[in-house]
């Protein structure tokens, strides 16, 4: 009796030791950082399975940011550091409700700032602390440090973690329970004292199955100690059940719906980002408040810059024409306003300039504070002349005008010999100014024989008349320097006190000769750089480009998945307006009652069970509101594809006629600035015509020059205006389309690339 009283004790202690080791295994679990690692690689492969074609592809899917980005955080990522608090808000953190609160938020240490330290220093700044940008760069910063990006990159993820959960759903889940309770009843003594330790273990499985059924495996193991009595009892039981619904809630269609429509989501999530990565490189880079814009500014910075100099020029010319009694008070107020109003003008440009390039900084993720200087080279292409030939053209006026203030005396000789020095070295100047003239001629010639469109003919024959006329212009002029020089060393040699009078108007003479020349130089260059500017192809016309856009525009995919989504759910809703029909399978295996073999299964106990669950549709109000509600979701749907079906067709046939219209406004800004061009040259050219009366009045000619100057800046500025808005139209018109391709990195495609990232373009280069 003693030992058949022991060995199912001692069998019993072995089993709850290795019972207990399992049960501390699972209370204790894994660490945080194994839970991290698993959702992500069950994670970022749901995400990969989605791009199921190329233009599905969107590069990084790690929603860790780069060690160099402004919000990578270099901590624990499963135990970060507490972060600095607020004061205020950190006593209510320390006392809740007057409570002493948990003193252990500091145990993974303190952080010592909410963003990184030091990683300004993977930006690259120069000596000064200045980050230089072109495109490209800032493209780059921006997908490393734009928390619009992180955030949009985080949904995703987001959307493919919760399908996790709906695919663990079907999945065999596994269940380990352990109840363990001791009781003591009574007085300490027999019979009425009572000491029992009782321990419950439940080992099982639950499976979720396709067509609205369940299965559940359930194995129980109980153990009973009486101290008092010395006695103990085990049993276990093995148990199955089958729930399946025959009518309401049967079917795959009506049980795997939140899944489906989980993985049909995270594919429309995965579209989404790729759109939006095309649209968020055309904010940084051509869209209003990007690189191209900023550029824009820059440009209209130059031109007030210039025409404040132009105005300062003026009034200095009109003090000095007052001051000789040539000009009256009133002409002068007039043009001191006008050299008012142009500070005014610098000034606001500047500050809006400073303003975008804040608002700027915050779209690339950057901080206000960092000072950035933008890469301008694209804006070469607008330059029309080298700008050491306004230079040299700005120097000539000036000696021209003190020349011209010599008109009461001559000169000494060596003031003369000294202006015929300057002369010369003006004319030396000038022969290699000529040489960039006759280098912008050869490449009008070759632009000249690219293929023409038709619909360009007529700008085609005049380009090729206005180049026939100044072909020959570089030879002309070097003659004509050649004459100067000839001129000036003749006037050199017959320097004398006796002939100071016709040195001085021989000066003026060449001068104003030379002027020509530069005045001829400058109108033939600019020439060929204008007409040499090219607007980038457009894109396919409308019957190639519309039905393109009609099968690979993302956002129409989804949408047109939606309706087949609201479609499926009309069915599912159906189904709710049945009767309830369930059929239960029970089955169980159990030892033998007040038995201690937990292993000693019997038919004593054991159980076998079958039932018929029925629930009439007596009842279904708001099943049958949600039925029709999902026939009028559906409805809706089909009108939402249209919808964006015509929209996507008024995008791609307006931005076609709208590239049509900027290619005319561009022909037209071209046509403008030449024009403005010959206009300045020819006021120029009376400017410095010979002086009839010495002492006559030249305000008006002054002024006509100035205007001339101010048609030109504003020509200039709209004929970078035009070619900007061909631009952006061009790079909205491929993304409508959704001819727009990005690499894995985030930027075009070569064939969509757009011309301001092309940032070595020379001056007049097409």
């Amino acid at each position: 009796m003693p030992l058949s009283g022991v060995r199912p004790i001692a069998l019993g202690g072995r089993a709850l030791r290795c019972r207990g080791l399992l049960v501390l295994l699972c209370a204790v679990g894994c660490s945080r950082s194994h839970y991290r690692q698993a959702a992500d690689r069950e994670t970022y492969p749901i995400i990969g399975e989605r791009v199921v074609k190329p233009e599905y592809a969107i590069g990084r899917t790690n929603i860790v940011p780069p060690p160099e980005s402004r919000l990578a955080d270099p901590t624990n990522p499963d135990c970060p550091p507490k972060p600095p608090d607020d004061p205020a808000a950190a006593i209510f953190m320390a006392n809740p409700g007057g409570m002493k609160g948990y003193r252990g938020w500091e145990k993974n240490g303190v952080a010592p700032s909410i963003e990184p330290n030091g990683w300004e220093d993977a930006l690259g700044l120069d000596e000064s602390g200045t980050l230089k940008l072109d495109g490209d760069r800032a493209t780059e910063i921006a997908l490393a440090n734009s928390r619009q990006f992180q955030t949009q990159l985080e949904n995703v993820y987001i959307q493919a973690l919760a399908l996790t959960l709906n695919r663990f759903e079907f999945d065999l889940q596994f269940f380990l329970r352990r109840n363990t309770s001791f009781q003591h009843v009574g007085t300490s003594s027999l019979p009425g004292e009572s000491n029992t330790l009782a321990s419950t273990t439940n080992f099982g499985a639950t499976k979720n199955l396709a067509a609205g059924g369940q299965l559940l495996a359930d194995f129980a193991n109980s153990f009973v100690w009486e101290f008092t009595g010395r006695t103990h009892t085990a049993s276990s039981s093995i148990g199955a059940t089958l729930v399946q619904p025959l009518l309401r809630g049967f079917g795959r269609n009506v049980r795997l719906e939140s899944l489906t429509q989980a993985e049909r989501d995270t594919l429309y999530a995965v579209r989404d980002y790729a759109r939006f990565r095309k649209q968020f490189w055309a904010s940084i880079n051509v869209d209003g408040g990007g690189y191209l814009q900023l550029l824009r500014q820059v440009q209209g910075v130059r031109n007030a810059r210039a025409n404040l100099r132009s105005q300062e020029e003026n009034y200095a010319l009109y003090q000095k024409l007052f001051q000789g009694g040539r000009t009256q008070v009133a002409n002068v107020d007039q043009v001191y306003q006008a050299l008012l109003s142009a500070r005014r003008d610098l000034i606001s440009s500047e500050i809006e300039l400073q303003n975008s390039l804040d608002r700027y900084k915050l779209l690339l993720g950057l901080p206000p504070r960092l000072k950035i200087e933008l890469d301008d080279s694209p804006l070469n292409r607008f330059v029309l002349v080298d700008p050491s030939v306004d230079k040299l053209r700005e120097e000539l006026d000036q000696f021209e005008r003190a020349r011209k203030a010599e008109l009461d005396a001559a000169p000494s000789v060596a003031s003369l010999a000294e202006s015929l020095s300057a002369l010369g070295r003006y004319t030396k100047r000038s022969d290699a100014m000529i040489a960039g003239a006759e280098a912008a001629l050869k490449a009008w010639e070759a632009d000249l024989a690219r293929p023409t469109p038709p619909e360009e003919a007529e700008q085609a024959a005049r380009a090729k008349d206005a180049y026939d006329q100044q072909k020959e212009k570089p030879a002309e002029l070097r003659g004509q320097l050649a004459t100067i020089a000839k001129e000036i060393e003749r006037q050199r040699g017959a320097l004398a006190e006796a002939n100071r009078e016709a040195a001085w108007q021989a000066i003026v003479a060449v001068t104003r000769d030379l002027a020509g020349v530069v005045d001829a130089a400058i109108a033939a260059e600019s020439q060929a750089r204008i007409y040499t500017l090219r607007l980038p192809d457009q894109p396919e016309t409308e019957e190639a480009l519309l039905p393109f856009a009609k099968e690979n525009r993302l956002d129409l995919q989804n949408t047109q998945a939606q309706v087949t989504d609201a479609w499926r759910k009309v069915s599912v809703a159906a189904n709710a307006l049945q009767s309830d029909l369930t059929v239960r399978l029970d089955g169980q295996l159990v030892t033998k009652p007040g038995g201690t073999n937990p292993l000693a299964f019997g038919a004593e106990g054991s159980r076998l069970g079958a039932a018929l669950q029925f629930d009439g549709p007596l009842n279904r109000q708001a099943e049958r509101n949600l039925y029709r509600l999902s026939l009028i979701n559906y409805q809706r749907s089909r009108r939402d594809y249209m919808q964006l079906s015509d929209s996507i067709e008024l995008d791609v046939r307006t931005g076609l006629r709208e590239l049509r219209r900027q290619r005319i406004n561009f022909e037209i800004a071209k046509q403008q600035l030449l024009v403005a061009v010959r206009q300045l040259a020819i006021e120029r050219r009376l400017l410095t015509a010979p002086v009839q009366d010495r002492r006559g009045d030249d305000g008006a000619a002054t002024l006509r020059i100035l205007s001339a100057q101010q048609s030109l800046l504003v020509a200039r500025n709209g004929l970078a205006d035009s070619f900007f808005n061909y631009e952006q139209q061009r790079i909205r018109l491929l993304i409508n389309s959704e001819k727009m391709q990005l690499d894995e990195r985030g930027y075009p495609t070569d064939e969509s690339r757009s011309a301001p990232a092309r940032a070595g373009t020379a001056p007049g280069e097409p």
